[in-house]
């Protein structure tokens, strides 16, 4: 699954996540004399049909299509529009035996590109666009209505995206480079509309209306408050995490379905079984199919937000163009301080790079091995649907059941996903092992879904347990920008190995040493230590707010926390 997988919140029961009601009081429970109520009341309370429409937006903005049907049609494309690095002259691979070579024109290099190396530059170029953008604009997400534009602005080029590949149904692969355009796009739409709906959620949250009564209660304390609104915070969060998973597993299962009908217009290769799934066309009704089932579910959520909902102006002194820059570099001056901390970002940027080129290489050998076989991608997804679930539900229980402390749950799965490119290893030498074989794919996505698929769940629950109270926009904001840093770069040594060594799996080496690097890092951050860490870092921030309190308001130097609010990277 992708690097959106996450795990239920472990301070609020399973029961209290699914049914828990926000809307038990309402705004007539509110004393509007205070100060505090009144600015609680100025923006208007979520509703049912909003908090609803948020779910169903996630259930259809699933990405399934993202990392399937169309990097399957791009590949299957350039394969038609390729050639035989042999055969120069002669236009078109044999897209019934993806595993001899193939290679593209690229950027006037002689003798072009292998396929597999331009579909991880595209990876590339998308990751690294991704990185700039919301680097830069990323801060809107908070202030005033730009989330809401945004959003909506994503959306429609996502859905649109994934639609429009059905215009290369019949060609003959003279148009690839078009369908990597538009890839690209689809790719940059669907990282933003992750962020800006990530960083919708909290104005939500504080919103329901059992949260709005407790921030407007003058009688409560700040960390009360707090434990309030984090508590509506995870539940939405692990809600419509959920709704995304089932969105996913609705699709891989209709589509599966679909797979099965027999198709008797196209001229099958022998021993293939003559059904739809089988056939391109198949790749081209799925991306409909997806794309159409992110508008459906996305249009409650667009109808039923409050037309006044909207942020704060942006801090004075600052612009839209420096403000996520500056957000950067503050948190890494801060996480200087704290060196568990700092320790635990690089060994984050080193697995999350890792996780990230293994699904796009596999993505790449699937395609190869299964001669563009739609069916069987739409299986094996459907496989790993269910057993990321399983794995994340698994990886929760055992942490309640025997105590397992966070970082060794974190050690344990990033150990077991680092064997798959020692598995991928032997593909190096071997052509019947190595992820080379289609039973090999099966017991990849089994393996992945219960064993890598929770990895993005305790990455959090980890980071969590380092990052100091009341820094955890700062810091969590800060590990989205690393993971959007880090996932262009696995592609582009990928790629260059590929294309100087015409053998993706050459690649895997490089995999497996990000892999033992962080679990190298993780193994020397001392958690204990790290808490002690984090007392006394807060104790010298209390110190220092205190001291400032008491000069002159004139003196006093502009707090850092206005720079906090940029947590929309995740």
């Amino acid at each position: 699954m992708s690097e959106k997988e996450e795990s239920l919140p472990q301070n609020i029961s399973l029961k209290d996540s699914f049914f828990a009601d926000p809307f038990v009081s309402s705004d007539a429970d509110i004393d509007p004399s205070s100060e505090q109520a009144q600015a609680v009341l100025k923006q208007p309370p979520a509703t049912k049909k909003e908090l609803w429409g948020y779910y169903l937006y996630y259930n259809g903005d699933n990405g399934y299509t993202m990392f399937s049907y169309m990097p399957n049609i791009l590949q299957y494309l350039a394969y038609r529009g390729g050639f035989n690095p042999e055969t120069p002259n002669v236009r078109g691979c044999d897209v019934n035996d993806a595993m001899k070579p193939c290679n593209v024109a690229w950027m006037g290099k002689q003798g072009g590109i292998p396929v597999s190396s331009m579909m991880l530059y595209v990876q590339a170029i998308a990751f690294s666009l991704q990185f700039f953008l919301f680097t830069t604009f990323g801060s809107l997400a908070d202030y005033g209505r730009w989330n809401w534009y945004i959003l909506l602005f994503a959306t429609v080029i996502g859905c649109a995206a994934q639609i429009v590949p059905v215009a290369f149904v019949n060609d003959d692969g003279s148009h690839w480079n078009a369908m990597m355009g538009i890839m690209i796009i689809a790719l940059i739409a669907y990282g933003t509309s992750l962020v800006f709906y990530g960083a919708a959620f909290p104005q939500l949250s504080d919103n329901l209306p059992v949260v709005r009564k407790a921030r407007a209660d003058p009688t409560l304390t700040r960390d009360e408050i707090l434990t309030v609104s984090e508590k509506w915070r995870n539940q939405v969060s692990a809600v419509s995490t959920v709704f995304s998973n089932v969105g996913f597993l609705v699709m891989t299962g209709i589509l599966s379905g679909v797979s099965y009908t027999p198709w008797s217009n196209y001229d099958f290769p022998p021993g293939v079984d003559h059904v739809l799934g089988n056939v391109p066309l198949y790749n081209f009704i799925s991306t409909v199919v997806c794309g159409a089932y992110w508008v459906l579910n996305a249009l409650p959520y667009f109808v039923f937000r409050p037309v006044g909902r909207r942020g704060p102006n942006l801090p004075e002194g600052s612009n839209h163009f420096t403000i996520g820059w500056k957000s950067i570099f503050l948190a890494l001056k801060e996480a200087k301080k704290l060196r568990y901390l700092f320790m635990y970002i690089f060994s984050y940027f080193m697995f999350s790079d890792a996780v990230s080129t293994t699904n796009q290489m596999i993505a790449i050998v699937q395609a190869e091995i299964t001669s563009f076989s739609a069916r069987q991608l739409t299986i094996l997804n459907l496989a790993s649907a269910i057993t990321s679930i399983i794995g994340c539900l698994f990886f929760l229980w055992i942490s309640k059941r025997f105590g397992v402390r966070t970082k060794v749950n974190l050690l344990i799965i990033v150990t077991l996903s680092a064997i798959i490119p020692i598995w991928g290893c032997f593909g190096i030498g071997l052509d019947n092992f190595g992820i080379k074989t289609t039973w090999e794919l099966w017991v990849f996505y089994v393996w992945s879904g219960l064993f890598t698929a929770p990895i993005w769940a305790w990455q959090q629950t980890m980071l969590a347990e380092l990052i100091p109270k009341g820094k955890e926009n700062l810091f969590f904001g800060l590990f989205g920008v690393v993971n959007k840093a880090s996932s262009w770069i696995g592609p582009v040594v990928i790629g260059a190995i590929t294309e100087h060594t015409n053998n993706l799996w050459k690649g895997w080496p490089f995999v497996l040493g990000l892999f033992i690097i962080a679990i190298v890092i993780v193994i020397f951050i001392d958690v204990d230590k790290a808490k002690l860490e984090l007392v006394a870092y807060q104790a010298a921030i209390q110190e220092q707010e205190e001291a400032q309190a008491q000069q002159p308001e004139t003196e006093r130097i502009p707090s850092e926390n206005s720079m906090e609010k940029v947590a929309s990277f995740s």
